[in-house]
């Protein structure tokens, strides 16, 4: 099967797999609280029809073009993060400051960032390969402004993704050995440091080594996750069935939404979707793998490894794998610039295959 056919035909399965999902997820409570049981899913069929034409602009768009202005796109990114600060700018939610109020509808900067980070990196580290430690300056400076400016809002999960991502990049482009462990150590010491230096962040740590110490607060979100998932069993309760999605479980249609499916569509539909993902990664690597310059094996990697990771994290956080914190599912959890942006960089990925293809025919 063709790399550019599987990416794309999983993109768009996943994406409408979500629309289906958030309707599901959230039908009731968008009733309750809007009057319309259609709310959160005509928005994210919106973004889903700008995304198809994103993603068809970037499996044209030439990619070049992306390693010349890296630093416009960075810089662009920074801006963006920078104004959810600004009062009146900034909408703030559920003491989070992460969206940016354009008076029609909000933007989220962070799903830009993540990329845009990615960019610049794939560009400049193609033209200035880390071999020793003052080649790391430049992408470790930039690289930390952006996960600074996200930890502000605050959002860990997303920093944690970015710094992750940031570390399989520098892995990729060469990094030495002693390096890349000194920065894999920071990082990982990093970690419980942000989650000691916050009390609520404390307060999730607790909830995750026991959740039923707390069930009615800090518990509570993973609880109803368990009972999500356990009630779907195999086969699940039926497709719009679910139980948890009557207020029981808190953000059904973004950060737990993979709760939901699970519990409607059970365990055989929990591995389907991960069948899914798992067909996009491995796209994503072979493409990485078979490109014709370093510059595009690099940005390849980059858009690859923030789709696992971020998809791996939030599997893990709603089965309790790892301590409970906000990311959504690719593709999959309600969010439109986070829809958009993922598509968009499927459009990339389908172009930097596309030259592949056309010499392998050819041959």
């Amino acid at each position: 099967m063709k790399l550019t056919f599987s990416i794309a035909a999983t993109t768009i399965l996943l994406s409408l797999l979500g629309i289906v999902m958030i309707y599901s997820a959230s039908s009731y409570s968008a009733l309750r609280d809007f009057g319309d049981e259609f709310f959160y899913v005509k928005k994210q069929a919106i973004a889903f029809a700008a995304g198809l034409v994103m993603m068809l602009v970037g499996s044209k768009f030439n990619v070049q073009i992306l390693q010349k202005i890296k630093w416009i796109v960075l810089i662009a990114a920074v801006i963006l993060l920078g104004l959810v600060f600004v009062p009146g700018l900034g909408v703030e939610s559920y003491g989070a400051t992460r969206w940016l109020n354009l008076g029609f509808t909000t933007v989220q900067p962070s799903e830009f960032a993540k990329f845009a980070l990615m960019i610049f990196l794939s560009g400049y580290l193609s033209e200035n390969p880390p071999k020793n430690f003052v080649s790391l300056i430049v992408p470790l400076v930039c690289g930390l402004g952006i996960c600074t400016l996200i930890i502000l809002e605050p959002n860990m999960s997303i920093t944690i993704c970015v710094g992750l991502a940031l570390l399989v990049m520098l892995f990729v482009a060469g990094t030495p050995k002693k390096w890349f462990v000194l920065l894999f150590l920071c990082l990982a010491a990093a970690v419980p440091l942000l989650i000691i230096l916050e009390p609520y962040r404390m307060k999730r740590f607790t909830a995750f080594v026991n959740p039923w110490e707390n069930p009615k607060a800090e518990g509570y979100q993973l609880i109803q996750s368990y009972f999500a998932l356990g009630g779907g069993g195999l086969f699940g309760t039926g497709l719009f069935r679910s139980r948890q999605k009557y207020l029981f479980l808190p953000f059904a249609e973004s950060d737990f939404i993979f709760s939901v499916i699970g519990e409607e569509l059970g365990l055989f539909g929990c591995l389907a979707v991960i069948a899914m993902f798992v067909v996009l990664i491995f796209c994503g690597i072979k493409v990485a793998l078979r490109t014709d310059s370093f510059y595009k094996t690099l940005l390849a990697t980059g858009i690859i490894s923030v789709i696992a990771l971020q998809t791996v994290i939030n599997m893990a956080v709603v089965t309790g794998t790892i301590p409970p914190t906000g990311l959504p599912l690719p593709f999959v959890s309600f969010g439109g610039t986070a829809l958009m942006t993922y598509m968009f960089s499927s459009g990339l990925l389908i172009n930097i295959a596309s030259p592949l293809q056309k010499a392998n025919h050819k041959m």
